[in-house]
């Protein structure tokens, strides 16, 4: 990954790819707001691809992404807390444009089956850092960024 003017560690390769002719964040009034609100966006994205992958599926990084909590053995308690564990671990080693993370889990909706967490993550920004906060919901064996 690339580091944009000031250091900012920007969208990833393929998002930079496909819009090149848009002007870099940073250099107006609201510029930095908009920047972090971007690359929150790009994280999200890469979220949800990182965090439904499974390990084994990237030749290049055979560790990638989250394993199938599908045991009927663990507990409820339990299965929250292993899931939270795992996907802070997960976003900490391959999402790079973040650190501090802290993943805690929502109370649940209308529907037992779905369960929610809650990312919290100090997004870098080149020479500043911005707060991210990201809702997740982890719905038929697939994440969704609700925010």
């Amino acid at each position: 990954m690339t580091l944009h003017r000031g250091g900012v560690l920007g969208n990833r390769l393929f998002e930079r790819l496909a819009a090149p002719e848009r002007p870099e964040e940073g250099g107006e009034e609201g510029g930095e707001e908009a920047g972090l609100a971007e690359i929150v966006e790009s994280i999200k994205r890469h979220l949800v691809d990182l965090l439904n992958s499974h390990p084994g599926h990237s030749e290049c990084a055979p560790e990638l992404g989250l394993l199938d909590f599908n045991d009927a053995t663990i507990g409820v308690l339990d299965l929250e807390r292993n899931i939270q564990r795992a996907i802070r671990q997960c976003i900490e080693r391959f999402e790079p444009r973040v650190r501090q993370v802290e993943v805690e889990s929502l109370p649940r909706g209308s529907d037992p089956l779905q369960l929610r967490f809650q990312v919290h993550a100090t997004v870098d920004l080149g020479r500043d850092h911005g707060q991210a906060t990201i809702d997740l919901l982890l719905n038929d064996k697939r994440y969704q960024c609700l925010n």
